[in-house]
């Protein structure tokens, strides 16, 4: 039998394995759009990237899985072992006893054994020991067919156990040539882009200008919904006010408390790129910054409110769409590259409500998703994958 934290631990393999399953069937329908659509090689090389990240921590998952079958299975041949050799022991004592007991009939004749007492009392006791011995024959009885019940469904789970690391092997091996598939797959886009570095460097001039573009609005949106203290402004050398009203405070515990919880932007995408500074895919030696998370999803799809609260912002971003601002006490999330917005300033939105459509470039939608916080400090921009929940 599985202890507790053992069946815990399994549970939580499959439940991950089952979560990265589907990414990869996410990420395979986007990749198959993109090259049936010949969307921008930079986007397919991102597409291959995530697959490349999932499929291997789909191998290592599915490798704790046989991991873990492997130590089921030990400790079940331990236990079929012990219950054998009890088994044994079992069958010995009451060969033995039913041995003693045919040999010695003649005392077991149950009256003749009584009448021959001496007095009454010995006659009880005699009685009382021919009860219990027949009910020490019945207990061993019992316990043997237990035992044997035990030690075939031990078996029989052993079986099953082995039947299923088989399985997780054979799995493992088909992902680990997939894996390589996807790896030739990444070689031949890269190659490919290599060719283009003066457009690639183009291109991300533009996106690096639009991000600016994209920080600056964010922040002076948020600085402007915000009273400055006494003496102070909103300005970089001012103080912000952080003063939140009772409903504020209650909405801001409760965002945090959904941190890992909160529901995905788009019903179906992939996170093509990360928060924070990482090497550009192509161009060696140039780092990209992004101040959120972009997922890429199908085309014409709708963005989500991460959790409740209140429009604060609706800005308009000159050559990339338009962008929500999203309030949640100090907390704002932040959603762009939108090409319609179905929100207005002031509206209130609950937990998936539809704030826009994605923004579709090139034939590829790719929504970007930032969370600032407000702070005495100032205004602090968040990683957001860390509040999703797992997809």
């Amino acid at each position: 039998m599985l202890v507790p934290g053992a069946a815990q631990d399994r549970r939580k393999l499959e439940k991950k394995r089952d979560a990265l399953d589907k990414q990869i069937r996410t990420t395979n329908t986007l990749l198959e759009q993109a090259r049936k659509e010949q969307q921008s090689a930079e986007r397919q090389l991102q597409l291959l990237d995530q697959q490349l990240r999932t499929r291997q921590e789909l191998i290592a998952t599915l490798g704790g899985e046989v991991r873990e079958a492997d130590q089921r299975i030990a400790e079940d041949e331990a236990v079929v072992k012990a219950l054998e050799e009890d088994l044994g022991v079992l069958r010995n004592e009451y060969g033995r006893m039913l041995h003693y007991a045919y040999r010695n009939r003649s005392a077991y004749d149950r009256l003749s054994y009584l009448f021959a007492a001496e007095s009454f009392q010995q006659a009880w006791k005699r009685s009382r020991y021919l009860d219990q011995l027949a009910e020490h024959r019945r207990r061993q009885v019992e316990q043997i067919t237990a035992t044997q019940a035990d030690l075939e469904a031990r078996i029989a789970r052993l079986r099953d156990l082995r039947s299923e690391k088989t399985d997780l092997l054979s799995e493992q091996q088909q992902e680990r040539a997939r894996l390589d598939r996807d790896k030739d797959g990444r070689e031949t886009t890269l190659a490919q882009l290599r060719k283009e570095e003066s457009r690639l460097k183009s291109t991300l001039r533009k996106q690096e200008g639009q991000r600016r573009d994209l920080d600056a609005a964010i922040r002076k949106a948020i600085e402007a919904e915000l009273k400055p203290k006494a003496g102070g402004t909103t300005s970089k050398g001012g103080k912000l006010d952080l003063t939140l009203t009772p409903e504020a405070r209650e909405l801001n515990a409760d965002f945090e408390k959904n941190k890992g919880r909160l529901p995905w932007p788009v019903t179906k995408g992939v996170i093509t790129s990360r928060f924070g500074k990482q090497p550009h895919p192509v161009l060696k030696g140039i780092v990209i910054e992004n101040n959120g998370i972009d997922i890429t999803t199908e085309k014409g799809a709708s963005v989500r409110a991460l959790f409740r609260g209140d429009v604060s912002s609706v800005i308009v971003i000159p050559g990339a769409g338009k962008a929500v601002i999203v309030t949640h006490g100090a907390y704002r999330t932040v959603y762009s590259n939108l090409r319609d917005v179905s929100v207005a300033k002031g509206q209130k939105v609950d937990t998936k409500q539809a704030v826009g459509t994605v923004l579709s470039e090139e034939g590829t939608a790719v929504a970007h998703v930032e969370i600032w916080k407000v702070t005495a400090e100032g205004l602090v921009k968040v990683d957001p994958s860390p509040w999703l929940a797992q997809p």
